[in-house]
């Protein structure tokens, strides 16, 4: 079954209102599931017990556990949108802060190490990550650059798809592999690293 991106803002709004309040107990269950136990094991009882809701309260929203982490990972992703800063050394800047900041104030580690092992065993996660939440994340970066390239920033001829990977790979990697230091100063140094190669 197909994955919407935002499941539900698509359905009919019926029932009573939705409670902000139990929103934020499911998101917030959600992602404490995903950093403990894993996609794997994360199931819609727990999310359910978590939240302080019943299992009904999350099938009226989620017809399961995939559109329900979907939904709240994309609703945590788009707390930190590609930055617009005007330049593109701000916007570098500003998207390896946001990159480290959000691993520092919550657990981007262990919530990764679980998805990207799951990745590679569950095709339908796969494919609903990548449709709803990578792909147009690394569209906006795209974006990015291309208003980069609109006032005459940019190298020409660059791979999109590489550069978001130079600004995030390290990232990533210190966080899964390497278990090295993700600081303000290491997102200071990768930026000036990065535009020293992409910029014009």
């Amino acid at each position: 079954m197909p994955v919407a991106a935002t499941p539900t803002t698509e359905s009919p709004k019926i029932g009573r209102p939705r409670s902000a309040e139990a929103d934020a107990a499911i998101t917030q269950a959600t992602i404490d599931l995903l950093a403990t136990a894993g996609y794997a094991h994360l199931t819609m009882s727990g999310v359910a017990a978590g939240a302080g809701v019943s299992t009904a309260t999350l099938y009226r929203r989620w017809s399961s556990k995939l559109e329900l982490v979907v939904d709240v990972l994309g609703a945590r992703a788009d707390e930190r949108p590609v930055p617009d800063t005007g330049s593109l050394a701000g916007d570098c800047r500003a998207f390896v802060a946001n990159l480290v900041d959000a691993a520092r104030t919550t657990p981007v580690a262990p919530i990764m190490a679980g998805l990207v092992g799951e990745i590679g065993r569950n095709p339908e996660l796969a494919t609903a990550l990548r449709t709803n939440l990578i792909g147009p994340r690394r569209a906006a970066f795209a974006e990015m650059l291309a208003r980069a390239a609109t006032r005459g920033e940019l190298r020409p001829g660059l791979d999109v798809d590489l550069v978001v990977d130079m600004l995030s790979g390290p990232i990533y990697h210190r966080l899964l592999i390497t278990g090295g230091p993700v600081t303000p100063r290491v997102a200071g140094e990768l930026a000036d690293l990065v535009l020293e190669a992409i910029a014009r």
